[in-house]
């Protein structure tokens, strides 16, 4: 038995369509009737017909040929003639030259099939691959976008938080201010408070002589009464 695949032109695709269907050796097509392949999807008459006259001859046989018609009785005395031995040797190699022919051309057939899927197939990966491209060339601009908005933001907000700690600088600034000229306030205060206490510290100092030196006066003026 000789699988199927190794028929000629048979490629992949069609070895399993046939062997979904039964036909799974080059034998099988031989025995199956024209009607039988057709029935399968994806094979015309055509097509049936070139697969039966390859595995026909990768088999060694031969398409049959019509039966020739009986010849009629000579005349009297006269013996049947059969055809010449040459004359059917050359009806043979017509017919396997004619099937040869056919099965070159199914080749073509099946290889020229074989390119129009290649190219299609070719055709559908590149534009794949160029709607690919097209969405990651999007997608990246967008990210782009996306990236210089967040940078913007962070800017932004950069720039707010250095004026906030500007003004919070100089509130704090004025603040210290306030208390130093509250605290020079108190300061002075309590200098003049000194002051103030030293001189009459000093008042009273200076009253203390007077009143002791008129009691002395007193003192002498009652002896010289006496006296």
């Amino acid at each position: 038995m000789t699988d199927i695949i190794e028929l000629s032109g048979v490629g992949p695709a069609l070895a399993k369509t046939l062997k979904d269907h039964g036909v799974r050796t080059v034998e099988a097509v031989v025995a199956a009737s024209l009607e039988d392949l057709k029935a399968i999807p994806g094979i015309g008459a055509a097509r049936a017909m070139r697969l039966k006259q390859v595995a026909e001859i990768s088999k060694g046989g031969a398409v049959a040929t019509p039966v020739a018609a009986p010849v009629k009785p000579a005349a009297a005395g006269v013996g049947k003639k059969n055809l010449p031995s040459k004359s059917k040797a050359k009806s043979a190699v017509k017919t396997q030259t004619s099937k040869v022919k056919e099965a070159a051309t199914s080749q073509a057939s099946e290889a020229e099939e074989a390119l129009s899927t290649a190219l299609a197939a070719a055709e559908a990966a590149r534009e794949a691959a160029e709607q690919k491209a097209a969405k990651a060339k999007a997608k990246a601009k967008k990210s782009v976008r996306k990236a210089e908005a967040l940078m913007e933001e962070v800017a932004k907000a950069k720039e707010k938080a250095r004026t906030k700690a500007k003004k919070m600088k100089a509130d704090a600034r004025r603040a210290i201010e306030r208390e130093k000229a509250k605290a020079q306030t108190i300061l002075d205060d309590l200098a003049q408070k000194s002051k103030d206490m030293d001189k009459e510290k000093t008042k009273e100092k200076d009253k203390k002589p007077k009143a002791s030196s008129k009691s002395s006066d007193k003192k002498k003026a009652k002896k010289a009464g006496k006296s």
